[in-house]
């Protein structure tokens, strides 16, 4: 039997639903979007998924019966379960990368306090008028807040909805607590916590299922890519692909473009070994990545060069050159369209967002132009202090500069700034910083 809180949510979708049947830009809007997630949805292999998931978790349903930790009157629980969180799992379950990815995905959805938070507020609902006024309220705010908290400008009103929020919050947990306690006679604990030990238990009996779903993808997507290289490659050979995977998603992953010579197997065993080969390459490159992680700590604050001349504190350095060099991109595409000058004034937008160079949002790059503007440079003073800049004369070229100040030079007027297609240099422009994973 649905409580106040479920009726009152069958009556709003309800509502949402005839009003989008009935007004007619609702109709142009919905029906075509119907369709496509129809045509989406209604093939055989999505509709084959969708099947084995609903007979994979009946047989877990039908064994927690037999041992006696499910009943009926769990029934409207766990299809709520199936369809709130099952079916947004195997979603997220098909871009997973590893299994361990997975697992936290369910933790996410069963073990967390806003999990229990949710459970301890559904023990009381309110009455259905206030619940048909509540939820929509809850619904708006909490969309707001979501949008204000990703847009630069919204974040100045974000209180405006997050308080309200938090309010309804602790006025929900106030009505929830006090309802209890004048029923604490009357309570059945053990019929009250089944359906919280069902929304634990059932998604993590989900995980095996979700584990194959992401390998079956992962691997589907492989084979397609080894095809697409070599349209010859024999059954057997793609088989040896599948054994050599050793049925994990990591490893499924990491089979990308850059392993394509594993296509060129014709045998079982010859595609055993170039898999072999693959795990190998990902071991080391794993190696040399967590050693490159080490490094950043441990030589983290600490002034003066390697062996080579560069600079031992590296924190940033690659994110400030890849950011460097995007600003080199953007400023030779621009010029001719700017009347072969330069620009100044467009570094928020051209590095937007900073967060996929791995730069704070205060990011310090500084972008500057001749009087004429016909020549430009950029730098960024790093965590260390060391500074890195980048720089031109024309739409062609790039000049580097590194030093312990920004510079007071343009590119092509001294020696502080290295011609990168007359000589190899700074050094610390030249070492690779990025991520050997």
């Amino acid at each position: 039997m649905l409580n106040n809180r479920e009726l009152a949510s069958v009556i709003l979708i309800a509502l949402l639903v005839v009003l989008a049947m009935v007004l007619p830009k609702g109709r142009e809007v919905v029906l075509p979007s119907l369709r496509s997630v129809a045509r989406a949805l209604f093939k055989w292999a999505v509709l084959r998924v969708f099947g084995l998931f609903i007979v994979w978790v009946a047989l877990w349903v039908w064994l927690a019966w037999l041992i006696g930790i499910w009943q009926m009157e769990l029934l409207k629980d766990t299809v709520v379960i199936f369809v709130g969180v099952g079916f947004p799992l195997l979603f997220k379950s098909i871009g997973a990368k590893s299994g361990v990815e997975i697992l936290n995905h369910v933790r996410r959805e069963t073990v967390t306090l806003s999990a229990l938070f949710l459970f301890y507020l559904n023990l009381e609902s309110l009455p259905l008028w206030g619940e048909l006024i509540a939820q929509p309220v809850i619904f708006l705010l909490a969309a707001m807040t979501a949008f204000a908290q990703h847009d630069e400008k919204g974040q100045r009103v974000l209180g405006c909805f997050s308080i309200p929020l938090v309010l309804i919050g602790l006025g929900l947990l106030a009505w929830t607590t006090a309802q209890t306690v004048n029923k604490w006679d009357e309570l059945d604990w053990p019929d009250l916590l089944a359906p919280l030990a069902l929304s634990v238990w059932l998604p993590f009996a989900m995980f095996p299922y979700l584990y194959g779903v992401a390998f079956y993808a992962a691997t589907e997507v492989i084979l397609r890519r080894l095809l697409w290289t070599n349209e010859g490659m024999p059954l057997r050979a793609r088989l040896g692909v599948s054994a050599g995977l050793h049925g994990s998603v990591n490893w499924a992953k990491e089979l990308t473009g850059r392993y394509h010579h594993v296509a060129r197997a014709t045998t079982f065993r010859g595609a055993l070994s170039e898999m072999r080969d693959f795990r190998h390459d990902v071991t080391r490159r794993e190696r040399l990545e967590a050693d490159r992680l080490a490094d950043l700590e441990i030589f983290s604050g600490q002034v003066g060069v390697d062996d080579t001349g560069a600079q031992l504190d590296r924190r940033e350095f690659d994110g400030s050159k890849r950011a460097l060099q995007f600003i080199h991109t953007a400023q030779a595409l621009r010029y001719e369209r700017r009347g072969e000058i330069f620009w100044d004034d467009l570094t928020d937008m051209v590095i937007s967002p900073v967060s996929k160079w791995g730069l704070p949002d205060q990011h310090g790059i500084v972008v500057q132009r001749t009087n004429n503007k016909k020549k430009w440079r950029a730098w960024r003073r790093l965590p260390s202090g060391w500074v890195l800049g980048v720089g031109a004369t024309g739409r062609f070229g790039e000049y580097r500069y590194a030093g312990d100040e920004p510079p007071t030079t343009w590119p092509g007027a001294s020696d502080e700034w290295t011609d990168s297609a007359l000589a190899l240099g700074p050094v610390d422009w030249d070492r690779d910083d990025g991520p050997r994973f």
